[in-house]
């Protein structure tokens, strides 16, 4: 299983926001979603909490 973590990220120049999921041991990130697309999720029916970040293949 992966050792991961969300941040949440706002760009200081658009004020945008951007949900970026990183392995804590590399450093790496393994995905980056802008704030539209996780709107887009929430209003998914078959959406649940913590659905963002995926620790299993």
């Amino acid at each position: 299983m992966a050792d991961l973590r969300l941040v949440i990220e706002e760009n200081a120049n658009t004020g945008t926001f951007v949900y970026k999921t990183i392995d804590r041991r590399t450093g790496e990130v393994v995905s980056q979603i802008p704030r539209e697309e996780m709107l887009k999720l929430q209003q998914d029916e078959g959406y649940e909490a913590g659905a963002v970040i995926k620790t299993q293949a």
